[in-house]
Formats: C-alpha cells, structure tokens, sequence
C-alpha cells in the first residue's frame, strides 16, 4: 500500500529532521539493510558456535559442566544462525539454499537481488 501525497510530506520531514539531529543515526538508517544486518549476525554466530564446539571439546574430561556450557553456547548459536541465515535469503528472494548458495550469500555484500 502506499504513501498518500501528506504522508510523504511527513516522512520527508522527519527524514530531514533526523539528518539535522543526528547526521550519523541518519546514514546508519540509510545504509543499513536486512541482508548486511542478517549476514552480520550469521557470521558472529557461526564464530560463537565454533567457539562452543572448542570449549566442549576441550573441557569434557576436565570440567564436564563447561562442556555443558559449551554444548548450550553451540545450540543457542546454531538456532540463530539458522535463522539469521533463513532471512538472509529470504531478503536476498533465494527460496531454495544449500551449503554452497550459504556461503556465497554470506560473503557477497552485494544486494543487488534485493526487490526495493
């Protein structure tokens, strides 16, 4: 649905108002998008996971409660970086993904398949 002719005036003002008060909030909006905020958040959490993955299997003799930890570090990071992935594409219109069409959507900062 879009704007009506009012709604655009407001929203230009506000626009305006933003960049007077706050020129760097204002280009972070600008530049900031679903695809470079979901394939941030994908890459610290498969980092956090490989982490967990260490810590669990580097603690399970010694101290078996942080390799439960490390466990809980590993699920937790995995979920959000399935979902994090799962919006990638998404936002990038992949319906379909496997290993290969991940990993090159995670490193492309193009986001030229975008619909604007």
């Amino acid at each position: 649905m879009g704007l009506n002719k009012e709604e655009e005036e407001i929203l230009k003002q506000i626009e305006l108002e933003l960049s007077k008060e706050d020129p760097d909030l204002a280009k972070t909006v600008e530049t900031s998008t679903l695809s470079s905020f979901s394939r941030t958040r994908s890459i610290v959490s498969f980092v956090t996971f490989i982490i967990g993955l260490l810590t669990m299997f580097g603690s399970y003799i010694l101290q078996p409660i942080i390799a439960m930890a490390g466990f809980a570090l590993m699920a937790v990071s995995g979920y959000v970086f399935v979902r994090n992935t799962k919006a990638l594409l998404k936002a990038e219109n992949i319906n379909e993904w496997n290993f290969k069409q991940v990993y090159t959507v995670i490193r492309n900062k193009d986001t030229s398949r975008q619909t604007k």
